[in-house]
């Protein structure tokens, strides 16, 4: 045997394992992978929050998305899961923990000694580490805890309302200053009247009376207006599925009325990474849409100016009246946002680092940082309100797109603060949450949907087996269910005369699988 040749084989052999381990597990890395988006906004080591972070914890992290990127379900299967941190839905991140094992159990390292801050926050707040704990009782990914209640609400163009009653066109019962008082049915004559006088109100060359950006709760959302959802929910104790319930078809009537009188905007269930609100309102085509109350009041400030009609002015109005007499938003903010975890492939060395940035957004200066950036250059104090500075309050952006593109409210682990958006909302948006949060119906009720929450993470936990079955069906359902109503809105089916067969089509896609699983929880 050739002896040179045999040490050189076992030298060149050696450097290949540790070359490995130094990317997958023996020492630390000298730079590690995240996966982070939100709202098109894609994690960038140049985010100040994520510079101030990576620097306490001693790492560096490199986006695995890159600016053109979109598909971010296809991107996390293929890649995405398997970066070093990994920040996703809390659902996909469990499923994908108890089903391919690929993420560690985070609990023994909530320590003194590696996470002191967010052992701190979890022994104070019981309830909270019980929303990131799994069926097995690990912990795989810490939660972006959020704050506040009010999410979307309804909007009108307070200033087509205006031109219709100078004209004395507004529809019978409806004033320029009763808008929280609509019924439903007057609701949808005021959309006509937009429809109808187009040549009075805009110099567009179509107007779209309603439309949402959210292709995938607008019809569920607007359903809401006719005491229906098609989201699954409880009642009396038993667990129900409202797309395939008598109650939606009845509202799906009403929508495909709207649809077909072009009171919708003909694209409503379509894909697409551009905000229809920019766009329709600078085309000056827009009239009425359901979304959330901060950024969509955005759209009065003089950001926008430039790009709109000279009197533009949206209002936010209360639920319009139902048939049953009351008011109703379909809408609540979901107690957690995304959660953090950390792959199985990243070495010890690594893990604790990771732990440790982590935990630094749960000390106070990464609770700050967080929230509204580095303090005396985004933000200051004055007694208890935070104060922004030019860098966040400007007429070059909104406050929001300035936090996200340094990093500040982008669901890493961490708390959200209330406070981070009272201190850009205007007046008139904080008298608008305060109109649904506080408001009440004849029965004592609130606006807001509060059973929200009760058939989502955090509050239902499934098990292996559960989460493999599920997450099939839901896949098969949503499928099912665009394809339906895509016909039932564009005329292609007729709804009371298909409806058992949608039902039976939805049911065999895995609608049974999906009520008989979630029914074993609430019981």
């Amino acid at each position: 045997m050739n002896l040179k040749k045999t040490l050189f084989s076992v030298l060149l052999a050696s450097t290949a394992a540790l070359t490995l381990a130094s990317c997958n597990g023996g020492g630390g890395s000298s730079q590690l992978s995240i996966f982070l988006y939100q709202e098109n906004i894609k994690y960038n080591a140049d985010m100040i929050v994520y510079q101030k972070a990576n620097e306490y914890a001693g790492v560096e992290l490199k986006g695995v998305l890159q600016k053109y990127d979109s598909n971010y379900d296809t991107i996390y299967n293929l890649k995405g899961k398997n970066a070093n941190v990994v920040v996703n839905d809390q659902d996909t991140i469990e499923a994908t923990a108890l089903t391919e094992g690929i993420f560690i159990d985070l609990a023994p390292y909530i320590t003194e000694e590696y996470a002191p801050n967010l052992k701190k926050f979890f022994d104070e707040n019981p309830e909270k580490k019980a929303w990131a704990t799994a069926s097995d009782g690990a912990i795989y990914g810490i939660p972006f805890y959020t704050a506040g209640e009010t999410a979307k609400a309804f909007f009108v163009r307070q200033d087509w309302v205006n031109k219709l009653s100078d004209a004395k066109k507004l529809p019978s019962g409806v004033t320029k200053n009763n808008l929280n008082d609509l019924t439903v049915v007057q609701f949808e004559a005021l959309l006509q009247a937009f429809k109808d006088n187009k040549n009075l109100l805009t110099e567009a060359d179509n107007i779209y009376p309603y439309f949402d950006r959210d292709q995938d709760f607008a019809i569920s959302e607007l359903a809401g207006l006719w005491n229906a959802t098609a989201e699954m929910y409880v009642e009396g104790g038993v667990v129900k599925y409202g797309a395939t319930q008598e109650s939606f078809k009845n509202a799906l009537n009403n929508i495909r009325r709207w649809y077909k009188n072009g009171l919708i905007e003909p694209t409503i269930l379509d894909k697409s990474s551009e905000d229809k609100r920019v766009t329709l309102f600078a085309q000056d085509s827009g009239g009425a849409t359901h979304d959330w109350i901060g950024t969509t009041y955005s759209f009065n400030d003089d950001i926008y100016a430039p790009n709109l009609a000279t009197d533009f002015e949206l209002v936010c109005i209360a639920p319009p009246t139902r048939e049953d007499g009351t008011k109703y938003e379909s809408t609540v903010r979901k107690l957690i946002g995304k959660v953090t975890a950390i792959n199985a492939s990243t070495s010890e060395e690594d893990r604790i680092k990771l732990v440790k940035w982590i935990d630094y957004f749960f000390s106070t200066e990464g609770h700050n940082t967080l929230n509204y950036g580095v303090e005396g250059v985004h933000w200051n104090k004055n007694g208890n309100t935070i104060q922004y500075t030019d860098a966040i309050i400007n007429d070059q952006n909104t406050a929001l797109a300035n936090l996200y593109n340094i990093g500040a409210q982008l669901q890493s682990a961490g708390v959200q603060t209330f406070a981070y958006e009272e201190a850009w909302l205007s007046d008139a948006a904080k008298a608008a949450m305060s109109l649904y949060e506080d408001s009440k119906n004849s029965n004592g009720t609130g606006y807001l949907n509060t059973t929200y929450n009760d058939l989502i993470y955090p509050n239902i936990k499934l098990t292996k087996e559960d989460y493999k079955a599920y997450n099939a069906a839901r896949s098969a359902v949503e499928q099912t269910y665009k394809e339906w109503i895509n016909d039932y809105l564009k005329g292609n089916k007729v709804i009371d005369s298909t409806w058992s067969q949608f039902v039976s089509a939805m049911n065999d896609a895995g609608v049974t699988v999906m009520v008989n699983t979630m029914q074993k929880y609430v019981d």
